[in-house]
């Protein structure tokens, strides 16, 4: 990928992002670090450091969510040497940077930045931390979470990389967070239908429209969408997801039965998802407990026997072991678990927990028909 194949484009689009102040778009050059400090006490600049082909700044403040993100970046670094130069950019005091555990010794410089290059980069919803890719001339090509950078780089070096791509799809998140900021929630609700009816394969676009449709008390709406998004992706549980979400928000149980016949037709050959809903339905308070459609459900899913392999099947027969228990047939769990058994016959660890189970079940059901209340009387 060359930024310069786009040319004269690239400029005119960047230039259109209706970005906060200060803020620098995608497409645009990054030309300098606002600090030259960097945690070893010497002085550098991005020029110096910017020697690959490739120039990635990881942003982070000293809190948990750097810490959780220090191992990773530190070998995401050391498997990109080759073409990948890295730099970190703690945001805060030079002294309480250089305290931060783990801080220096993460395999790259760290710049001690005061909240200036945050400011530069960081866009309204960006995560933090923050990580930017750099082209050899300081373009700004992407930026987002750690964890979509290695898949971003194999794009650049296979050529598929696509920065005209990246700098519309900024304009369009622009345009929906400035029509948000003035609430215009209307206006932002058309622009993300007119964006999701050319990518459809994009989740968060359902997503975000459903969000706003419930905040627009368009509830009749928001379950045509879903429906619309069930027929085009009829084997998406996640949609069906939302739906189940959203009924329960707004507690149309009536709707209930029509949408577990409708998941139940679906996804007839996929009992993972059967037991999944049924799952959760048990997770319900009791005054809003279905305990029967629990029951229906799991039983779809073991009677279609659709499993993938035998180990497959024995964690589905303890889970659904565990929803008859819960309404005291623990005969027939302990059935299911003793299938288990015979499944895990060749996985010793898992069999165990079979095993426990089986035997957990077996003297419940052995148990129950011989207890009662004491008589009060005598």
């Amino acid at each position: 990928m060359q930024t310069a194949k786009y040319g004269f484009l690239l400029t005119v689009l960047a230039a259109l992002l209706p970005l906060s102040a200060g803020v620098i778009s995608t497409g645009e050059r990054l030309s300098h670090l606002p600090s030259p400090l960097f945690l070893d006490g010497s002085t550098r600049t991005l020029q110096e450091l910017a020697d690959k082909d490739f120039t990635v700044l990881f942003l982070w403040e000293m809190n948990q969510a750097a810490l959780i993100e220090f191992s990773r970046v530190a070998n995401i670094a050391e498997n990109n040497s080759k073409d990948v130069r890295f730099i970190g950019a703690g945001i805060g005091e030079l002294s309480g940077l250089q305290r931060f555990p783990g801080a220096l010794r993460l395999g790259f410089p760290v710049n001690a930045d005061k909240g200036a290059l945050k400011k530069l980069l960081l866009r309204q919803g960006d995560p933090m931390p923050l990580t930017v890719l750099l082209d050899k001339s300081g373009t700004i090509l992407w930026r987002g979470s750690l964890r979509h950078l290695p898949a971003v780089l194999r794009r650049c070096r296979q050529g598929k990389f696509d920065l005209k791509e990246e700098i519309r799809v900024e304009i369009f998140e622009n345009n929906v967070n400035a029509a948000l900021k003035n609430n215009e929630t209307e206006k932002a609700l058309a622009i993300i239908a007119g964006e999701y009816q050319k990518h459809p394969e994009k989740f968060d676009l359902l997503k975000q429209q459903l969000t706003l449709l419930k905040k627009l008390d368009r509830f009749s709406d928001a379950l045509a969408l879903l429906h619309q998004a069930q027929q085009r992706e009829p084997e998406n549980y996640r949609i069906f997801e939302l739906e189940y979400l959203l009924i329960g928000e707004r507690e149309k149980t009536d709707l209930l039965p029509d949408f577990f016949a409708r998941l139940k037709k679906n996804f007839a050959g996929k009992p993972d998802v059967l037991i999944a809903f049924a799952a959760a339905e048990c997770k319900l308070p009791p005054e809003k407990l279905d305990l029967r459609t629990a029951i229906d459900l799991a039983a779809a899913g073991w009677q279609s026997q659709a499993f993938a392999t035998p180990a497959a099947r024995a964690m589905y027969a303890l889970d659904y072991a565990r929803i008859l228990h819960s309404i005291g047939r623990n005969d027939l769990a302990a059935q299911l678990a003793q299938s288990a058994c015979n499944d895990l016959a060749d996985a010793p660890k898992q069999l165990a927990k079979a095993q426990t189970a089986l035997t957990y079940y077996k003297k419940m059901s052995a148990i129950a028909p011989s207890v009662n209340l004491p008589d009060l009387k005598k």
